[in-house]
């Protein structure tokens, strides 16, 4: 797998066109800010918007319990809290990219 990293502070319109443009198959954030409940959504709209639904969007970071049905609901295929052990994501990152 390659990984490309954007770098921090990037707008949900940058980090969906850097997908595009680098042809990925996933998009992972991680966020500690709060605002979760606005970029996640963004992230999935624009890449609808734009066609490109077909990349999977996956979080992780500080996300409360209750704000994870509903942004799965969504589209983000998973969220993994911080206590969440490497080996799971890496787990569930090669199942969803097998499966598709």
């Amino acid at each position: 797998m390659e990984v490309i990293y954007t770098g921090l502070r990037q707008t949900p319109e940058q980090v969906v066109n850097a997908a595009i443009q680098e042809g990925v198959h996933l998009i992972g954030i991680s966020i500690l800010s709060g605002s979760h409940m606005s970029f996640f959504p963004e992230i999935i709209r624009l890449l609808r918007q734009k066609n490109a639904g077909d990349i999977h969007f996956i979080a992780g970071g500080i996300i409360p319990a209750e704000d994870i049905s509903t942004l799965k609901a969504q589209g983000v295929r998973e969220i993994f809290p911080p206590e969440t052990k490497t080996e799971s994501i890496v787990s569930f990152v090669k199942k969803l990219l097998e499966s598709t």
